[in-house]
Parts: C-alpha cells; structure tokens; sequence
C-alpha cells in the first residue's frame, strides 16, 4: 500500500490535480508531514537539533510544524570565507546539515572553485540548486534524482494548467538563458524546450554555462562597490568585463529577436525570466511585431523576481498585451517549493496538493491559518513530496489566502495575485528563529 506522501505524488498525474476534497486532502496531507518528518528528522542535522530543542516528537496538527520550519536564509547560512578561503570540506559539512547527503558520498579531493564543489556533489545523484543573491550568498537547495523526476512530472502534466498542453514538441524554441547551470529555471525551461520544442529547432542566448563563482564574485564586488571598499582596479576590471558580456549577449538578443520576428506566424516556446522577457517584448515591438500577434499555440515561460534590474510597474500588464491570444503559465512559486502554485481561470493560484500552506505572522512564530476565509500573514509551508531536504520553509513573501473555495469552483486553498516581499516594505525582514537556526548551523560546523 503507497504511503501518503507516495499517494500525493501520484495527483500530479490524475487530471483533477487541483479539484481534491479539501476535508480528505488536509487528512491525507496530515499523515504525510508524519511520514516526511519521520523520512527526514534523522537524516537531517538541522531538523534533528530543531525537534529535539522545540521539543516536537511527532506531527498532531499543521502547528506542530512551525517551529520545525527553516528560515529561507537558512540555505544560505554558511560563511562566506569557507567559499574565498577554499575550505571545500567545511561548506560540504554546512551542505550536510541542512540536505540529504552523506559527506563521505561526495569526493572533495581537488576542488578548485564553487562550480566544482556543486559538481562533485551533482556526480553523486542530488542537484544543488542555486538562488542569485544581491549580496553576494547564494543559496544552495539540495535535490535528489526522485525530486528531479518529479519536477519533470509536473511540467509534463500540468503546464498551463488549468487547460495543459499535450507534451508534444512542435514548436520552435527560444531559451534566453545559459545552456546549462545549477538553477532550476535553468533546467526547467531545458526540460520545457524537450517536451515541448523541436530539438533541431531550439535557440540559446548562450552556449556558455551559468558559473556559480562569477555570480558569487559580480555580486560580491558590487557590494564593495556599493560600500565604496572596492579598488579602482577591481572596478575597472569589472566594467570592462561587463561591457563585453553585454555585448555578447546583446548581439545573441538581436538573433534571437529577428528569428521570432521571421517565424511568429508558427508556435513557438519563449522561456525566459522577467527581465529578459521584458527586453525581448521591447525590441520586438521596435522590429514592428504588434501585440498579440505570435501563433496562438506559442508557450511562453517567464517569473523569477526582478533583483538587480527595475521594472516598470505595469510590466505584468505590459506581458498580458504582448502575449495576448498565446499559451502562458500564470503561477506564483520559488525554487523552495516543487512546480508552483498555478493560476486558474479566475486568476488566482491554487496550492499544489503536495504542499501544507502555513501562512503566520510577521515573525514567523504563529500560525494564522483559518477554517475559511482570507487570511494575511508570510507564506511559509511543508512541501512533502520533497526527498532531497526536508520541505519546511519559512518564506519572505507577504500573501493573502483564502482557504474557502474558489471562485473557480474548486477548493482551496488558493493565493491571492497581491503578493509583496516584506524586504520591500521598508525595514528589516526578520524571522525569529532564523538567528537561532544559522547558530545551530555554525556550531555544526565548526564542531
């Protein structure tokens, strides 16, 4: 007999995804935040010192699981001397803490930089994806081979959902992103352009890798710069390899932008984030494509947040106009969580059965969550289908949900369009245990 958690995996297939009795989906999601804490409290360092300090010895109800959740800083609370001082074996040992890896799995005879380190650990079966950071960290979100599969199995099954698409490759493709890297968007529009694009016919805006150790570096420098600690020679350099980058990838934006001026009477696959959308969307309708012109069974793929560059406030509307009539996915997610929660017809994003929506106060320390209603408070949440980490997470995101159902129809819970970072509400986004768990972690460590 499948376990709960099996079971939930299992609806990613079913065709009614989304359309669970909430009484018996809230059971069965109870029994496998059981089986997940149990799969993971001796697996886990961080969750095992986390229940044995909080004194939570098994799951009776959602809020036995918040002070079990991590914070979202917690996948980025290693120092970051252990990465410019090459102490390889100490970050693996930070990695250890908060993932399902085994130190002695994963060969760190050699390492030369970060982009090896997450190889060796992505040659043993699990994937660390990354999260660009403006300060220079990087988060690092272990994956294993059962996660990647059913990553795959979502896009396979539900993009576009609630309408989703045949996994058929019939369409010319355009990624405007790196050929390869640890980001899950980075896999996920690969994978996105294997179902549903012609492989023959799929263009890059660069054949070059997304490397981990000059993200960290540019980010790292434009700090210094911003603290007014960087060298004049650090700046120039850096400027000069700026310009040329922009220029490489200028010079790839115009190829790509003059093919899909030349075949958009076809369908298409667009996948890019927000930011290379919106240049692409502005040099086509300098190229004269108007509105609402690509093929109707073009997909387009975009999201991730807008750190680094401005965009214009009505830059979603901006999306809408230019892509009218096309096939888009509308979801609200993060790398934390498996696939995303996706848009229904009335425009509001419905929680995957495979996530526990937790929404709590500002701190992070109570749990809000109504019988029905709408409720205002940081999205946090246990994703059980998770194999690789364990999927408790509190997030920097302020959402309002409503846990009656749908306007659509179907149950909830379901996250409202006005999502907000409390980051950009002035002041400081802070989580109460997030202190407390990045101490946990140091004395792992160093201990």
């Amino acid at each position: 007999m499948a376990s709960a958690r099996e079971y939930i995996r299992t609806l990613v297939a079913s065709g009614d995804t989304f359309d669970q009795p909430a009484k018996k989906l809230r059971a069965l999601q109870l029994d496998a935040a059981r089986e997940a804490f149990a799969h993971h409290r001796e697996r886990i360092p961080l969750l095992r010192t986390r229940a044995a300090e909080t004194g939570v010895h098994e799951i009776t109800a959602p809020a036995d699981l918040v002070p079990l959740l991590f914070s979202h800083t917690s996948y980025k609370s290693y120092p970051v001397s252990l990465i410019t001082a090459g102490r390889w074996d100490r970050l693996l040992r930070w990695y250890t803490t908060v993932s399902v890896v085994e130190p002695g799995d994963v060969d760190m005879d050699g390492v030369r930089d970060i982009d090896e380190w997450t190889e060796r650990i992505t040659a043993t079966g699990h994937r660390p994806y990354i999260t660009s950071g403006t300060s220079g960290k990087v988060s690092f979100l272990n994956s294993d081979g059962s996660d990647l599969r059913f990553l795959h199995d979502i896009l396979e099954n539900l993009t576009c959902w609630p309408d989703p698409l045949p996994p058929k490759p019939t369409r010319r493709g355009y990624l405007l992103a790196p050929a390869s890297g640890p980001m899950r968007s980075i896999d996920g529009f690969r994978w996105h352009a294997d179902v549903f694009a012609r492989a023959e016919e799929t263009h890059l805006l660069t054949d070059e890798p997304l490397r981990v150790s000059e993200l960290m570096s540019s980010a790292l420098l434009r700090r210094r710069m911003a603290e007014g600690t960087a060298t004049p020679q650090e700046i120039g350099s850096f400027e000069t390899a700026s310009e040329t980058r922009e220029r490489e990838l200028g010079a790839a934006m115009t190829r790509i932008v003059d093919d899909i001026a030349a075949h958009r009477d076809e369908p298409l696959l667009i996948a890019g984030m927000n930011n290379q959308q919106f240049a692409l969307i502005q040099a086509l309708r300098e190229r004269g494509v108007p509105d609402g012109s690509l093929h109707p069974d073009t997909l387009v793929l975009s999201g991730g947040g807008n750190k680094g560059r401005a965009l214009p406030d009505d830059y979603q509307e901006q999306f809408a106009a230019f892509y009218l009539g096309v096939r888009r996915v509308r979801s609200y997610g993060m790398t934390e969580l498996q696939g995303s929660c996706l848009a229904c017809e009335s425009g509001r994003y419905h929680v995957p059965p495979w996530v526990i929506p937790l929404i709590l106060d500002e701190p992070g320390e109570t749990l809000l969550n109504p019988e029905h209603g709408v409720v205002e408070g940081r999205f946090a949440f246990l994703d059980v289908s998770l194999s690789g980490r364990w999927g408790g997470l509190i997030s920097g995101d302020r959402v309002s949900v409503d846990f009656s159902p749908c306007d659509c129809g179907r149950p909830g819970p379901v996250v409202l369009p006005d999502i907000q970072r409390y980051g950009d509400l002035g002041g400081d986004d802070k989580i109460t245990c997030a202190a407390t768990l990045d101490s946990y972690v140091r004395g792992m460590i160093h201990g």
